[in-house]
C-alpha cells in the first residue's frame, strides 16, 4: 500500500460446492490506524480488489491468471483446510496470516466536557435555592455580577456571591485543558481582590471540579492545576473549596457565607 511491507489485506475460501466468500481482515477504523487521512481510500481499494477476486474465483480459473484490478496486490495460492464450518476455515486462515485480524484500534482519550463559569454559577445557585429557599438571594447576586462605580465610570465584576463582609468567586474546572482553568482563575481572582475593597471583604473562590471524568485527556495537568491555585489562595488568606456537583459546592457557600 506505498511502504513496501505485505499486510494480508483479505482471505477467500471456495468450498466443495464452489461458493465463494472473501472477507475483509482489516477494517476502516485499522487502517486509518495504519495510513492516517488515506484509510478511507485503502479501505475502499481493499474492497475492490475483494470484489475482482472473488469474481475471478467463481470462473474456477487458476491463481496465477488473476490480474488485480490494483497494482500492489497478489494472490497466494488455494490451500486445502478442514474445520467444522466455512466460518470456522476463514477464521483459521485468517489468524494464521493476519495479525491485525480481528484487531482493535486504541481507544481515544476522551476530553473533559466543558461547562462554563456561568453555568456552573447558575447549577450551584439553583441547588442552594432548592436546600433554603429564597434565603438563597441573600447570598447570590442577580446574574451573578456586581457594579463598582470609580470616578464616574460604572464597572462590571463577576461576583457571583455576596454578603455584608464577604465576597465569593465561582468557577469551572471543566475545560479541556489547565491552561483555559488558569485564565479563569487569573480573571476570577481579579476580580475578588477589587470587590474586596482592600480588605473590607473577605475572599473566597469555589470550584467545580470534573467528576466522574477518570481518564479523560489532562486530567493529571487538571488535578495539579487545582494544587497550585489552592496553594496560591492560601498563601494571600483567600478560602478555597472544591467540590464535584453543585449540591456540594452549594452546601459549602451557604455555610461559609452564614
Amino acid at each position: 500500500m506505498g511502504s513496501g511491507e505485505r499486510i494480508t489485506a483479505a482471505v477467500a475460501l471456495v468450498d466443495q460446492n464452489n461458493i465463494v466468500k472473501v472477507i475483509n481482515l482489516l477494517s476502516p477504523e485499522i487502517l486509518s490506524v495504519l495510513y492516517r487521512s488515506q484509510g478511507g481510500n485503502a479501505n475502499s481499494l481493499i474492497g475492490i480488489v475483494a470484489d475482482s477476486f472473488k469474481s475471478f474465483l467463481k470462473s474456477s480459473r487458476k491463481i496465477d491468471d488473476w490480474n488485480p484490478p490494483v497494482s500492489g496486490f497478489f494472490a497466494l495460492p488455494l490451500r486445502d483446510f478442514v474445520g467444522q464450518s466455512a466460518e470456522d476455515v476463514m477464521d483459521q486462515v485468517a489468524g494464521l496470516h493476519s495479525s491485525l485480524y480481528k484487531a482493535k484500534p486504541p481507544q481515544a482519550v476522551g476530553r473533559t466536557p466543558s461547562h462554563s463559569d456561568h453555568e456552573i454559577m447558575d447549577r450551584v445557585r439553583d441547588a442552594a435555592r432548592n436546600k433554603i429557599g429564597l434565603r438563597a438571594d441573600d447570598i447570590f447576586t442577580p446574574n451573578g455580577i456586581i457594579e463598582v462605580r470609580d470616578n464616574g465610570r460604572v464597572h462590571h465584576l463577576n461576583i457571583p456571591v455576596k454578603t455584608a463582609d464577604k465576597v465569593g468567586s465561582i468557577i469551572s474546572a471543566w475545560f479541556s485543558t489547565p491552561q483555559t482553568i488558569e485564565k479563569h482563575f487569573l480573571k476570577a481572582q481579579s476580580d475578588l481582590d477589587v470587590a474586596s475593597e482592600r480588605g473590607k471583604y473577605s475572599r473566597g473562590m469555589f470550584i467545580s471540579f470534573p467528576s466522574g471524568v477518570q481518564g479523560q485527556k489532562n486530567r493529571i495537568g487538571i488535578e495539579n492545576q487545582i494544587d497550585d491555585i489552592y496553594w496560591r489562595l492560601q498563601r494571600v488568606g483567600c478560602f478555597l473549596e472544591v467540590r464535584e456537583t453543585p449540591e456540594a459546592l452549594a452546601d459549602e457557600i451557604i455555610g461559609w457565607a452564614s
